[in-house]
């Protein structure tokens, strides 16, 4: 199945809303240069990579055209060479990049806003990714992340039940104001609510909730590699204070967070503290491998795969969480001096 990469979020399971009468498209495509003559290019549905249409090259063009019921999010593409467009009735122009680059079709209203959305969102990357300041982070949290959600949800509230409204509420949740995020899905159109990133997100955000600073931890059971069954409550609530490390092998940058366990567990470790690594979303071989080149001696959960990740809301790691001696959650997210800090403060030394 073809899959569909918009900037840094993956769109599955989009489509459009439009009338339910059919009518015409006609797509004009302009790839690179002649080594694509006689080659067939496609249009293919984002949400299930269904082929909508095919035309052969001729003269670096490509021209598709047929009916559509319902505008879609789509993919056109050859080879290496991709683009996004909306389907939908009207003339449509995209003219492809170098192969590796991602273009934006043309000339008809949602892809003016596709192409407005996509314009905006990376100009706010890039002044991110650019920034030269002393103090990143402070600029970050401050200054980046609020104009992110002030202008990335302008475009939201514009378009809050169409898929122009999906994309947005979707970079809305990976970059914007955490605080905002409720009335941002409280606006959020049927057709948005609907869709397949947006329900995903909106599980995810439900296990953020349950698993909060100061909630009580929730249980899992899980077969590890020697095919025995070991569960999360064999090692929380049992008195102690634990760090919780959820990494995986191929991880670079839980790798480089192992030094910082490393230097906690060595200070700590005793009858109040411990550390435990669970391995998510790898080969139980591959997480064996990395704990021997990496020296992880405590305790580790290995084959968890992606159910603590889902209990507990974690889309990306290294997620490292400390629970209290009965349970509760004490601090997620930590890293490095900010994780050595909150050990240091809850053991009192």
């Amino acid at each position: 199945m073809k899959r569909f990469f918009y900037a840094l979020v993956p769109l599955m399971g989009m489509l459009l809303l439009g009338s339910c009468s059919s009518k015409t498209y006609n797509v004009k495509a302009i790839f690179p240069d002649d080594s694509f003559n006689g080659k067939t290019a496609l249009i293919t549905a984002s949400y299930n990579g269904s082929v909508l249409d095919s035309a052969l090259i001729a003269e670096k063009t490509a021209l598709f055209d047929g009916e559509i019921v319902e505008p879609v999010l789509a993919l056109i593409s050859c080879e290496r060479t991709r683009g996004q467009l909306i389907l939908e009735p009207g003339e449509i122009t995209i003219d492809l990049q170098q192969p590796g680059s991602v273009s934006v079709a043309s000339g008809t209203p949602l892809n003016k806003e596709l192409g407005d959305l996509m314009e905006k969102y990376n100009q706010l990357m890039d002044e991110i990714m650019n920034y030269q300041g002393e103090d990143e982070d402070g600029f970050l949290h401050t200054v980046w992340t609020p104009k992110f959600t002030q202008e990335i949800g302008g475009i939201f509230k514009s378009n809050s039940n169409n898929d122009i409204g999906t994309m947005a509420l979707m970079y809305l949740s990976k970059y914007g104001e955490s605080d905002s995020l409720d009335a941002y899905f409280d606006q959020a159109g049927e057709t948005v609510i609907s869709r397949e990133p947006i329900q995903k997100i909106i599980k995810q955000r439900q296990a953020l909730k349950q698993t909060a600073e100061g909630m009580m931890f929730t249980d899992f059971t899980i077969e590890d590699s020697d095919g025995q069954s070991v569960s999360f409550s064999d090692y929380i609530g049992k008195g102690k204070y634990v760090l919780v490390d959820f990494w995986a092998g191929w991880c670079g940058p839980c790798k480089r967070e192992i030094p910082h366990i490393r230097e906690i567990y060595d200070k700590y470790n005793g009858a109040d503290f411990m550390v435990l690594g669970v391995a998510v979303w790898e080969k139980p071989e591959e997480t064996k491998k990395a704990i021997e080149e990496l020296g992880i001696i405590w305790p580790s959960i290995i084959n968890a795969q992606s159910i603590p990740t889902d209990i507990y809301g974690i889309n990306g790691i290294p997620h490292i969480i400390l629970f209290g001696p009965d349970g509760t959650i004490v601090a997620r997210g930590l890293r490095g001096e900010t994780m050595k800090a909150k050990v240091a403060e809850v053991l009192g030394k």
